[in-house]
Formats: C-alpha cells, sequence, structure tokens
C-alpha cells in the first residue's frame, strides 16, 4: 500500500450568485472542514486571501506542518489565451442552442466554471513540476462529500488514505465510457466520468494535463466548452492505454478503495406515485421536443 499525496484546489468565481448550485466560500470551507482531518499530506491551490484560513482548518488537526498551500493571485492567467476564447464562445448563442440544456447560467454553460474544471489537472501538474507531490497522487475537490452528503461522520476522516491501484491514471465513471457517445454526452450533458477524486503517479501528471487541456482547445475550435467530465472523457478516447476506467457513484471510490470504515449516510427511498412518474415522463418528452424543434430551426436558418 502507498500514501496518497492529496492535491485540491478552490478559487472563489462568485459562484454564491450562480442561478443553479449556488454556494458560497464559507460554505466551501466548511465542507473542506468536514475531510480536513485526513492525515495525508495535502497540496492546496487557492488565493491568497485564502491560504490562511486553508492553513488555519487543517491547523486545527494538527496537521498544519502535512499541508503545502499555494498561492496563485489569478488562476485566470495561468492559460489566458485559453479563457480568453472559452468566454467568447460562452457568449455565443449558437452554443446554447446546441446544449440540450439552454439556460446560460448553466454551471457547465460558463467560462469561468469550465476553466476551473480545467485548472484540476494544472494543479495535479504543477505539484508534480515543483517536486511538492511524489509517489501516488489523487485530486480531491475542495467541496468533496459537501459536508455529509454521503459520508455521515467527519471523524472517520482521521485516517491516512492509501492505494495499491497500479501506475495509471484511475478514472470513476457512473457507467461503462465506452458506451458513450462523446457528442451526444456534450450536447445532453449527461454524466459518465467523475472529475474526483483522480488517482495517479506523478509519471503521468504531465500527460493529464497536456491531455485534458488539448481537449478543451479542440472544444474551443468547434464553438463549444464543457467541464470536465467531457475533457476526461475526451482524454481517455486519446489515450486509453494510460487509463483505468472503474464503475462506481459519486464520493464511493474513495470508500471502495481505501476507505472502507467510512460510514454512509442513510438513504430514504423515494416513492413516486404513478401521477409523478407519469409527470416526470412527460417533461423529459417536453425537453426533447423542444430540442427537435431547436434543431430543425437552425436547419432552416443554415439552409441545411
Amino acid at each position: 500500500m502507498r500514501e496518497i499525496t492529496i492535491v485540491t484546489g478552490f478559487f472563489d468565481i462568485g459562484r454564491d450568485k450562480y442561478a443553479f448550485y449556488s454556494r458560497s466560500v464559507e460554505k466551501y470551507l466548511d465542507y473542506f472542514r468536514f475531510w480536513a482531518r485526513i492525515q495525508n499530506q495535502i497540496v492546496v491551490y487557492t488565493t491568497p486571501e485564502l491560504a490562511p484560513k486553508v492553513m488555519e482548518i487543517r491547523g486545527e488537526f494538527g496537521l498544519a506542518d502535512k499541508t503545502v498551500v499555494i498561492e496563485v493571485a489569478d488562476v485566470f492567467e495561468v492559460e489566458p489565451a485559453l479563457y480568453e476564447r472559452m468566454a467568447a464562445v460562452e457568449l455565443k448563442s449558437d452554443f446554447h442552442q446546441f446544449r440540450a440544456n439552454t439556460d446560460p447560467e448553466w454551471p457547465d454553460n460558463k467560462a469561468n466554471y469550465d476553466y476551473i474544471m480545467l485548472m484540476k489537472y494544472w494543479c495535479l501538474y504543477d505539484a508534480v513540476e515543483k517536486g511538492l507531490a511524489t509517489g501516488m497522487l489523487a485530486w480531491l475537490d475542495f467541496g468533496f462529500n459537501h459536508g455529509g452528503k454521503s459520508f455521515s461522520d467527519a471523524a472517520d476522516f482521521d485516517y491516512l488514505w492509501q492505494t495499491d491501484l497500479e501506475d495509471k491514471v484511475h478514472l470513476f465513471s457512473l457507467s461503462d465510457p465506452n458506451k458513450i457517445h462523446a457528442g451526444f454526452q456534450l450536447q445532453f450533458l449527461s454524466e459518465c466520468l467523475m472529475g474526483a477524486p483522480v488517482i495517479l503517479p506523478d509519471s503521468l501528471a504531465d500527460d493529464l494535463w497536456n491531455l485534458t487541456k488539448k481537449a478543451m482547445e479542440a472544444l474551443v475550435m468547434l464553438d463549444c466548452i464543457d467541464d470536465d467530465q467531457q475533457l476526461l472523457m475526451m482524454s481517455y478516447r486519446e489515450r486509453p492505454e494510460i487509463f483505468d476506467v472503474h464503475l462506481s457513484d459519486w464520493f464511493m471510490p474513495m470508500k471502495e478503495y481505501g476507505g472502507q470504515h467510512l460510514k454512509m449516510v442513510e438513504k430514504v427511498e423515494e416513492k413516486r406515485s404513478f401521477l409523478a412518474e407519469i409527470k416526470l415522463k412527460l417533461y423529459f418528452i417536453k425537453r426533447r421536443l423542444l430540442f427537435c424543434k431547436r434543431i430543425y430551426d437552425a436547419a432552416k436558418r443554415y439552409k441545411v
């Protein structure tokens, strides 16, 4: 078993003002505090303003000496030209018409959100380049577990996460990625590969960063942008030999691969009435019909 170095990060992109999945900075800090007692070495990328708060939280558990905080004054200056092109795509009405969810406020349709999702893999690469993460590493979202959504007891995170996984990029998926058409995933915003955790050896951090960056550049060429799920799908298709994909569910890989003791939240089965089921089916039929109408209108507009 090998100890894992955890890389994570948090940058305030104004998500408290998002129309969907709105979360404040304080909410993210609370999420981090829930799992921050983990005994592994952690490298955290964040802004100079939030760096002391991150270190304070780790210090609460006597783990300041196992914490490195990398201050990034402006994360959008890491790849400024790419972000500028992404921001231009966000403004294109045809891009939103292409998506099944046309709402420009949907996170996956926003350039700053998608850019931050790409930066996960830059952080992994940069931590290795700086010699801060060696051996096996894992990207874990700063808001992992959403403060107890899946794992109920914060005290359970007081352990050393280790792995016996081989030296590949380990991705975790809700379904078989080989049975998913990447173009449909881009269009319909379907979920498949999860952006966290991603477990990999330090030797593959450079490959993962370059693959995901290349994927975003390819999307921009098509006047599209998307989040980490799409980037990982495209990277996997490009270099399948360096990846190992495991079927799992949200947050579950940590329990399945080294955290078997983590207690789960008891989930109450939701029993929908027959009428509710019919309403749900009608809703999806309506969405599909509206989407087909948009395709028809676009075809007429471009005289296809």
